[in-house]
């Protein structure tokens, strides 16, 4: 393979941009182990990349700092006593808010539940054959 010509096509950019297809990333990255042109190719783009955007950076306007520091403002302080000191001390919590839509549910409940669905098959099945067994003992 041309490594030369395979940098120059464009792929290290279109990588390191996340603009490259699926099938172009799964080649790159099968080759960059083993072409440390690759690998020194793309720490160069990336490196002058961030350095581009270092010197062209917009600093946000003035407002926008302040809306920031306001609505920090408004949140409710943390107690120091409710404070974790140390990570063995896990007693104490801070109510967050929850945006996920799915139930968390903690382990024993979901092993409980399925102990529970388990032992209420097992009795069926032990309903339904002793039902049958009796209708058999009383058409004798």
């Amino acid at each position: 393979m041309n490594i030369e010509l395979y940098l120059q096509s464009g792929i290290v950019e279109s990588y390191a941009l996340g603009l490259a297809t699926q099938r172009e990333v799964d080649e790159f990255e099968e080759l960059l182990p083993h072409y440390p042109e690759l690998k020194e190719a793309l720490r160069d783009f990336e490196y002058h990349l961030e350095l581009f955007s270092i010197d062209h950076e917009v600093p946000p306007p003035a407002e926008v700092r302040k809306r920031i520091e306001d609505r920090l403002r408004e949140l409710p302080a943390i107690p120091e006593s409710r404070r974790r000191v140390g990570r063995g001390d896990r007693t104490e919590f801070v109510a967050a808010k929850e945006t996920s839509e799915y139930i968390r549910v903690h382990r024993i409940w979901r092993t409980l539940f399925l102990v529970v669905f388990v032992l209420a098959k097992i009795f069926l099945i032990l309903a339904i054959y002793y039902f049958i067994q009796y209708r058999h003992a009383a058409q004798k």
